[in-house]
């Protein structure tokens, strides 16, 4: 994953996710088939989706919330028996409310349960689906003040209960708050992040997997304005500026506190696209980078090769998407789903995450403007 603190605050309104963040890429079995949603202000639309061919058949839009109301965030449970939503009611009021699925992934309404979620938002559910954590975000003296919430999901239910006890504070922050980056590939890690004035600072916690509760903060890493970042298996630095050449580059660092060792320096001279490239996204597997090239008008897929430290480029791409990033993974990491900037429509992938190769498959699906999209996959 890859999300500026910036762009981290206008995902919810803007994002083509809608900040699915609850999908695990663990290989869980049996899997009864890939799903897409859709969503359309408040209508979402589900779509079964063939592993093999890639068709995209739809099976019914439900509309989750009234007219009047806006969906911000729609989050599936791991394994797809809940859909758990954000929204804003007329008076502007925010609520968190729970759905059950069918055996095709639908959501059923009305909700099995509806929360106050004022000054709450960045839903995020863990891997297992047993907890799930919001940052409570207030006004204090001018500043913002972040809180960390935790909530325990009961499995047969889906229903939520929020533990009293506050995980973790953050401010009084001057322009943003604190912001929820996601977890770890094994779950055992949260990640958060607050902007300071010169740059970021990110942060780990690790995570009681009995109860959900937080452990202390360490910083894992901090960077400047210039520089993004991508955590995964390894972290990668984008867009630092280099005084010498005046060109930006990328560095793969281990996935470690504070780290000072450097795996692989990619600059123009490795692959050109490590220069040029607007945006970096690590694949599931932390193996392969996807590089957004405004220069190349396309996104590379390129291969982290760790023992010959170097980054290739496998010779796989999609065409530029018309958001940035534009595209998601499947749960599973093996299907990548892209609004392409050509035809504001989804076009769809096979990826191959042994080579990196890219295969398209099935028809676009064009999108409503504004729609967003949320891959699942139902267990």
């Amino acid at each position: 994953m890859n999300i500026r603190p910036v762009a981290s605050a206008l995902v919810l309104l803007c994002g083509i996710l809608l900040a699915c963040g609850g999908s695990t890429n663990q290989d869980l079995a049996p899997s009864t088939g890939e799903i897409l949603y859709v969503i359309n202000n408040g209508i979402v639309t589900t779509y079964a989706i063939d592993s093999n061919s890639l068709s995209a058949t739809m099976v019914e839009p439900v509309s989750l919330i009234a007219p009047s109301a806006s969906l911000l965030q729609l989050d599936p449970s791991p394994r797809d028996h809940f859909l758990y939503s954000v929204w804003s009611d007329g008076q502007t009021l925010q609520h968190l409310s729970v759905f059950s699925t069918d055996t095709s992934g639908t959501p059923q309404v009305p909700a099995v349960q509806v929360l106050n979620a004022d000054s709450l938002s960045q839903f995020n559910m863990h891997p297992s689906g047993r907890f799930a954590y919001m940052l409570e975000v207030t006004n204090v003296n001018g500043g913002y003040q972040a809180n960390i919430r935790l909530f325990r999901a009961h499995p047969p239910t889906g229903l939520l209960q929020e533990d009293p006890r506050t995980q973790g504070t953050y401010g009084p922050a001057p322009y943003f708050p604190a912001l929820l980056y996601g977890f770890s590939s094994d779950g055992r890690k949260l990640y958060d992040s607050s902007l300071t004035l010169t740059g970021s600072v990110y942060r780990e916690r690790a995570i009681n997997l009995r109860t959900g509760t937080l452990g202390a903060d360490n910083q894992l890493i901090r960077v400047n304005d210039e520089e993004e970042v991508a955590i995964g298996p390894v972290i990668v630095l984008q867009y630092q500026s280099d005084t010498k050449t005046n060109q930006s580059y990328l560095d793969i660092l281990p996935n470690a506190p504070n780290p000072k060792r450097v795996f692989i320096h990619c600059s123009a001279a490795m692959l050109s696209s490590c220069a040029t490239a607007s945006n970096v996204q690590l694949d599931k597997s932390g193996r392969y980078l996807f590089l957004t090239d405004p220069v190349s008008q396309a996104v590379h897929v390129a291969a982290i090769d760790l023992v010959a430290q170097r980054i290739r480029d496998t010779g796989s791409s999609i065409p530029i998407t018309s958001q940035t990033p534009g595209f998601a993974f499947s749960p599973r990491g093996t299907i990548v789903y892209a609004l392409l900037a050509s035809d504001n429509s989804v076009h769809f992938y096979h990826f191959d995450r042994t080579t990196g190769s890219l295969t398209e498959g099935g028809t676009p699906l064009p999108l409503p403007f504004g729609a967003g999209i949320c891959p699942a996959q139902r267990f």
